[in-house]
Order: structure tokens, then sequence, then C-alpha cells
């Protein structure tokens, strides 16, 4: 059950007379109180406010959530510490958007379906020291979702290199590995990696859009198609220096 605060209580109220409208409009201040993007680096961890994501767990490089920290943020120490020495602490946007814009009916995936940043369903952490200090941010695109949202999960890697652009970024087009093939005639592997213009903080950006190893488009057993048989994914990590973005499992 989604928590209800006065102000959200007030909204849904005013909000119903809108419910059943085709012509509802987005809202810009519909969005979350505090994003990933709001992360800063080089401060405490306790500058996220608590109150204002759910989900306070473990990360598991940059995949679904493990240990849930009871303390929220200050519980960091018990993430296992990564090869970098950082410990990934996962969050997810406020339900509160979520619960408003089903009360309201709205049809805009960015305020639908939990943690999302344009438009796509993502799994956010940062990465922390033993000093309690946030060295990093991570973006996954979110396995999980449907596998419409799954299938154009590779052009979020669009938004973010425009999002970084006054970095100068290098990417490199990867080939296919054994065992890997396009999806139709498209195959997609990107890696773009670039340091902030300041030089104190380094990014690494990869997406894909290909079938791997046993992800068959055609079963030949029931003669059907495999749907949702591919991998397209974008994952963002910026981390401060000395520190390097590590790298996806496997």
């Amino acid at each position: 059950m989604p928590r209800l605060r006065p102000l959200t209580i007030a909204l849904c109220m005013g909000l119903a007379g809108m419910a059943s409208s085709a012509n509802a409009q987005f809202d810009p201040a519909l969005v979350p109180v505090f994003s990933i993007w709001n992360v800063t680096l080089g401060q405490p961890v306790s500058q996220i406010p608590a109150m204002e994501v759910v989900e306070i767990s473990c990360g598991t490089n940059g995949g679904p959530p493990s240990i849930k920290l009871a303390a929220g943020f200050s519980d960091f120490a018990k993430c296992p510490a990564e090869p970098s020495g950082l410990h990934e602490v996962y969050f997810e946007n406020d339900d509160e958007i979520d619960y408003l814009a089903r009360a309201q009916e709205a049809e805009y995936k960015v305020l639908q379906g939990g943690t999302s940043i344009y438009a796509h369903p993502v799994m956010v952490s940062v990465l922390v020291d033993d000093g309690s200090i946030v060295r990093g941010i991570r973006i996954v695109t979110d396995e999980r979702a449907s596998t419409r949202e799954r299938r154009i999960a590779v052009t979020l890697a669009r938004n973010l290199k425009g999002r970084y652009g006054s970095w100068q970024q290098t990417c490199d087009d990867l080939p296919p590995r054994a065992g890997e093939n396009p999806v139709g005639n498209q195959f997609v592997h990107e890696i773009c990696t670039a340091d902030s213009p300041d030089g104190t903080e380094r990014m690494r950006l990869e997406s894909s859009f290909l079938r791997k190893k046993g992800q068959d488009a055609f079963n030949t057993d029931t003669q059907q198609l495999n749907v949702g048989y591919f991998q397209s994914q974008t994952r963002l990590e910026v981390v401060q220096t000395p520190y390097e973005p590590s790298l996806p499992p496997g």
C-alpha cells in the first residue's frame, strides 16, 4: 500500500475529476522529489533524504536489490565491497508519484512504473566509500521490464550521451563475440568513456542490442518464435577519480 501524505490525499481529491478526461496533460510538478540526478559526488551518503526514496538495499552490480538496509543509507557497510572498495547501495524513486499517476489515470510512462529516467525503467544505485562518501552513481536499464520496454532500452544511451555532451567522449563499436548474433539485421555493442571537463570524474557508458549465445530467434522444437530472446541494455557509471568505472557482470 503506497504511503499517503496529506499533500497526496489533497492532490488525489483534486485530480479525481480529471481521471476520465481524454485530454489529461502531463504535469511537470509530478516528478520525483529526489532522483539519482540529485546525488552529488564527494558528499556524504546522508545527502540522500531517506524519506523521499524507497527500497534502500544493497545493490548487485547493476542488478536487482539484495539485502534490505533497515536503517537506511547509514547501513551501507553491510553491502559487500566491490573490487574498487566501494559499496553499492540501491534505491528506488518514491512510489507516491506512481500512486498519483494511477489516480489520475495518466498515460505517461515517465510518471508510472516506479524508477525511470527519460521514460526508461531503470535500476539506480550509489557507490559509497568506507568513509560514507558517495564516489559514484550507477544506472542500468531494468531487465525486469516488459519485452517492449526492454527492446528500446538500448536507445537510452542516446539521452545519456546528450546529458554528458560537454565531456569529450570516445566511443568504440565492439564486434560480435563468439555466440553473439544480430537481432534481425541489427547488432549494437558500444562502449563510450569520458572524463569530466575538470578531470575530477570519469564516465563509462555501455549499450547493447544483440542475441547472446543460446538466445535463438526460433524454437526448432515448437516451431515458434522465441519472444524476448535478446539483450537490449544501457549501463552508465560515473565515478570520482582516482576510481575507475567498473565492468558489468560477466
